[in-house]
C-alpha cells in the first residue's frame, strides 16, 4: 500500500500496516500491493479454505474460491492473499541473497 505523507511516498504492507523502513524485506504485487517477510512467514503456516469467495490483494483476481488455500490478517481482514501469489513470494523472498529466509518449497494445505 502507497500513501502521502508531507510530500512524500510512504510504503507499508497490506496485510499488517507497518511502514517500509528501507531496510525490511517486501515484495510488491500489482497496483501497489505489498507484502513483508514477516506476513508471508505467517501465511504461509496459517492459509486455510474458507467459506466465501475472495480478492487478492497482491494479483487482483476476483472470485476465487473460497475453498482454495488464502490468508489474511485478523487484524486487516479486508487485505488477502491468495495460495499462488504466497508461493510465487515465498520463492521470490527465498532466492533473495539479501533476505535472511528461505523457504523448503513445501506445499500449501488449506
Amino acid at each position: 500500500m502507497q500513501r502521502e505523507e508531507e510530500g512524500r511516498i510512504v510504503i507499508s504492507c497490506d496485510f499488517c500496516r507497518r511502514d517500509w523502513d528501507g531496510a525490511a524485506a517486501m515484495i510488491e504485487g500489482h497496483h501497489g500491493s505489498i507484502l513483508c517477510l514477516e506476513c508471508l512467514q505467517l501465511a504461509l503456516a496459517q492459509a486455510a479454505a474458507g467459506p466465501e469467495k475472495y480478492r487478492c490483494t497482491l494479483c487482483l483476481r476476483v472470485n476465487i474460491p473460497g475453498s482454495l488455500p488464502h490468508w489474511r490478517n485478523p487484524a486487516h481482514p479486508e487485505a488477502m492473499v491468495c495460495a499462488e501469489c504466497l508461493h510465487q513470494a515465498a520463492g521470490t523472498f527465498s532466492k533473495d541473497p539479501g533476505v535472511d529466509w528461505t523457504w523448503d518449497g513445501t506445499k500449501i494445505k488449506g
